[in-house]
């Protein structure tokens, strides 16, 4: 009776350490909601697999949300990330090396939501990467919006995160797809050389964004930081989806 009490209890622990290992290759996330028409792109193709539940990530997958549709990834770390409709979402890098965390994504396009563990080592980090900026957190709630127009607005609800423009040069990954929104400041001379010593200070720009705080950074590396309130963002139906199950987070957690 207690060997068959013990392989009940196992049953579990196996299914969901067999969600992240496939084949042999180390999975750094899965599936865990889905609504709509999902689609992962496996890294190194442009095949488009139809999202199930549990379903398998892998560094490099593209995850890209149709119309009325969202998707929720929950990493090997615990981490938690939602991907909204009409989005283009990869997930770069996830290393873990005892309890140093080290995870790299990009938005190219539409929303994400975040809901980050604390992270207790200084190796340790968890990076966004958009069009025009760089967030980085250490542990927090926080939503990415990289719009149309290659600006990028962050809105933190819990914690605080850092932000940065985005600049290739500094070795901060591929550069993100070329849009016509990036290329117009280019085409203005004039704007180019007045930017010059925004340029030389690119390194130590950075912006400590805290709760119930916003900041909308700019393709030109210009950005515009201010409070917003939580009551009319609730009104967001993207936001109370969020939410909810963040609460349902916390209950399982």
């Amino acid at each position: 009776m207690r060997n068959i009490l013990r392989l009940m209890l196992l049953i579990p622990v196996f299914f969901t350490l067999l969600s992240f290992n496939v084949s042999g290759k180390e999975a750094v996330g899965k599936i865990s909601f889905y609504v709509g028409r999902v689609f992962v792109i496996p890294a190194g193709t442009t095949e488009l697999a139809m999202a199930t539940f549990n379903k398998p990530l892998f560094a490099g997958d593209k995850i890209e949300t149709k119309k009325e549709s969202r998707c929720e990834i929950t990493l090997a770390t615990g981490d938690v990330i939602r991907v909204d409709a009409n989005s283009l979402f990869t997930l770069e890098i996830v290393e873990m090396s005892g309890k140093s965390v080290k995870t790299e994504s990009s938005l190219q396009q539409g929303k994400v939501w975040n809901n980050i563990k604390k992270i207790f080592t200084d190796e340790g980090s968890f990076k966004v990467k958009s069009p025009s900026a760089v967030i980085a957190v250490r542990g927090t709630i926080y939503r990415v919006d990289a719009n149309p127009d290659s600006t990028t607005d962050v809105k933190v609800y819990d914690g605080e995160v850092a932000v940065t423009p985005y600049s290739p040069g500094m070795g901060q990954g591929a550069a993100p797809p070329q849009q016509p929104g990036v290329q117009k400041p280019q085409q203005v001379a004039p704007p180019q050389q007045v930017s010059g010593p925004q340029e030389v200070s690119v390194e130590t720009w950075m912006e400590i964004v805290k709760a119930q705080q916003q900041i909308l950074v700019r393709p030109n590396g210009t950005f515009q930081r201010s409070e917003f309130n939580l009551e009319e963002d609730a009104k967001s139906d993207w936001v109370q989806w969020n939410l909810k199950r963040d609460q349902l987070l916390e209950e399982q957690r």
